[in-house]
């Protein structure tokens, strides 16, 4: 598109591990060229000697549990012995490493020789995404005593944050003189930092990472590397809509990465905990991120900077070097439907011009638009700042200061949400810093100053953005600093206007309680059972209300294992389901309500009258604030009706349901008068006197 136009123009790739005869290739492709080679430069490593799951139990003599033992599953063979027990694998076992020569320095018929029963039996019970903690405590132990490659640190890989924790407590409990660090994308910069530093002498360092520290960190006092061959990758199913983060064996570029980071310094040593004979069967590379998340933010911006059909951005997305499936393009646009960023037909609206010009998610851009109609910007501008960046929790596994107060359990003050929980850390931080105590606050509550300078100038920047657009709100009036924020009061109207604005952006991303005998059960609109995640403030939620009052409105989920984990969580009530639902249906006379996908039983009253007019009002006004480019123009009276609303008791649902469709999709024709709905129209671009000035 752009070719003869930039022929001053370079880029330059680099990696360990990528392939790159692919980049060649579909670079050579796009523009018509084959002159594109790579450039390969020798690298500078000091040797690592490398060694295998059978080498490992070896040298400490560990054997897995025979998990199959007395259950009787083999069928017998002709000598009595069942037929593939491991007596039979074992054989095999000894045969495949035979045939592979994959460790340096040390052929296959040399080493075979070197192993024995007990270390080809556990070869044999080895079992594919499984952590052996106790062999990587061994392992450890045998480093720190035997030293085959001198003095250095020690850097074990661990799929997540579970393993690690595991690992530090049987390690700190061994009494060995360690000084062990924990690495994890979830933890802040500052103890990021400490895995950096050189321990006391006569201290040996271990740290405990998760694939981190694979490329993102270099630690240059590595010396053993223990590579459990097992990590954590994130992948989207577009027919459910659900990322998942699921346990898998590493690929080979992922393997070639973790021995590279032993010989930084001097000779290393890394042993990959898997036999070396299945190696050849793993995957060569990790799935590209394009293929492993959700598509709505890249089809968005397509829309606006390409256009044309869905059909057609399909076709340029499935182009690419990592195609996504067309069902994944499928789902974004559906999703964006939803949220009203594209038409019925799948045209770009509106709002989706105005959401695609804030560079975050979809879901937060809307968010943010929303809360600084109903003039709450800063709050919201902080919780859009943490959800871009990182919680400012910190997560440790120390066991010191363990019965002290901290974190979300300090700063949570009844809210029941995670957002406003981040919102009254950011508040109290920065009255603490505005008096020059502000690292001493975060190491006293267990948060990140890292994290929340960064939040602190996001803030800045969204702030600033909205008063551009026209917003008038009273916390921006005065003389304070934009990233100032006030604390929100619980029951107070700036409450109930942001999690409003939560509602109305992270749509349909809600979820009802229903009251269980011990806790209760979170439910989704497809039927589904979610709860919150391990980390969350509404982890041990107890319900205050009846079934169908109490609802959960959640900024990300993601499926751990068998569970459907929602990140992020803020209780709201029924009164801001029903004023922000895409579609509403109430049949007085038989006392029936049914809103998007949901269907229930009411009471009559004059709340239903109220509800009605606000939803004629609410929309069809923020509407003309997006398409005037002034959200002042949102009207404050409006504002103040809506938080009336809002403030109200729950509105009973009694006997709530989830149905198979949507109530929009099932009501055609006249009987669509009686639907309360709001259309976005589309976006027809930038008007003349715009483009004269451009």
């Amino acid at each position: 598109m752009l070719n003869g136009r930039m022929p001053h123009l370079k880029v330059v790739l680099m990696s360990a591990t990528v392939k790159a005869e692919d980049f060649a290739n579909y670079f050579g492709q796009v523009n018509g060229q084959t002159a594109l080679k790579p450039v390969k430069i020798p690298g500078r490593m000091f040797p690592v000697e490398d060694f295998y799951f059978e080498d490992a139990c070896e040298w400490v003599g560990f054997c897995p549990a025979d998990k199959g033992a007395g259950k009787g599953k083999g069928k017998k063979g002709r000598e009595g012995r069942d037929e593939g027990s491991v007596e039979d694998k074992v054989e095999a076992v000894y045969q495949a490493i035979l045939k592979v020569d994959i460790p340096q320095v040390r052929p296959s018929n040399v080493r075979c020789s070197d192993y024995s029963d007990k270390a080809l039996r556990a070869c044999a019970l080895w079992r594919e995404c499984e952590v052996y903690v106790d062999l990587v405590e061994d392992l450890v132990h045998y480093f720190h005593k035997t030293e085959p490659k001198g003095d250095g640190a020690i850097l074990i890989f661990l799929p997540g944050w579970g393993d690690i924790t595991k690992t530090y407590i049987r390690l700190y409990q061994s009494g060995e003189n360690y000084k062990l660090i924990t690495l994890h994308s979830l933890m802040t910069p500052e103890q990021q930092h400490e895995a950096f530093e050189r321990p006391p002498k006569g201290t040996r360092k271990v740290v405990l990472s998760t694939n981190i520290a694979e490329a993102s960190v270099t630690i240059d006092d590595v010396v053993y590397v223990i590579d459990t061959g097992v990590r954590k990758e994130r992948s989207y199913d577009a027919g459910t809509g659900i990322s998942s983060l699921d346990a898998k064996m590493v690929t080979k570029a992922n393997a070639i990465q973790r021995r590279g980071r032993a010989g930084r310094c001097q000779e290393g040593l890394v042993v990959h905990l898997f036999p070396s004979f299945k190696f050849k069967d793993f995957e060569q590379f990790p799935i590209p991120q394009m293929l492993s998340s959700s598509m709505e933010e890249v089809v968005l911006q397509s829309k606006v900077i390409h256009g044309g059909s869905n059909s057609e951005i399909s076709s340029m997305l499935t182009n690419s070097m990592a195609a996504p499936q067309p069902k994944a393009v499928d789902a974004a646009v559906k999703l964006l439907k939803d949220m009203s960023c594209l038409t019925r037909s799948g045209d770009l609206t509106v709002l989706g011009r105005a959401v695609a010009a804030i560079p975050v998610q979809p879901n937060v851009a809307k968010f943010l638009l929303i809360a600084a109609a109903f003039r709450c910007i800063k709050p919201a501008a902080c919780v859009a700042a943490f959800l871009s960046i990182k919680s400012p929790f910190q997560q440790s596994v120390s066991e010191q200061d363990k019965n002290k107060v901290t974190g979300k359990d300090y700063f949570n003050k009844g809210f029941a949400s995670d957002h406003l929980t981040m919102i009254q850390a950011y508040v109290e931080w920065r009255r603490e810093a505005l008096r020059g105590r502000g690292d001493d606050f975060c190491d006293e509550q267990g948060l990140s100053p890292e994290t929340l300078d960064m939040a602190f100038m996001m803030v800045q920047q969204f702030v600033s953005f909205m008063v551009d657009a026209g917003y008038d709100g009273s916390d921006v009036t005065g003389e304070g600093d934009l990233g100032e924020v006030d604390p929100v009061r619980k029951a107070s109207d700036t409450d109930a206007l942001l999690k409003a604005a939560m509602v109305a952006g992270f749509q349909p991303n809600i979820c009802v309680l229903y009251r269980g005998q011990r806790s209760p059960y979170w439910y989704l609109d497809s039927n589904e059972e979610v709860s919150p995640f391990r980390g969350s403030a509404n982890a041990d939620y107890q319900m205050s209300g009846q079934d169908g009052e109490e609802w959960m409105v959640f900024s990300d989920s993601m499926k751990m294992g068998r569970f459907n984990s929602i990140m992020d969580s803020s209780l709201v009530f029924s009164p801001f389901v029903l004023l922000f639902a895409n579609a509403v249906m109430i049949d007085e006379k038989k006392g029936e309500i049914r809103f998007d996908k949901w269907y229930a039983y009411i009471q009559a009253g004059p709340w239903i009258k109220e509800l009605l007019f606000l939803r004629s009002k609410v929309m069809p006004q923020f509407k003309e604030a997006i398409e005037s480019r002034d959200l002042s123009s949102f009207p404050m009276e409006l504002v103040q009706r809506m938080t009336d609303f809002l403030k109200q008791r729950p509105i009973r649902l009694d006997k709530i349901e989830a149905a198979n469709r949507s109530i929009d999709e099932e009501v055609t024709g006249a009987a669509r008068k009686h639907l309360s709905t709001f259309e976005w129209p589309e976006d027809l671009g930038e008007d003349e006197e715009e483009e004269d000035e451009q």
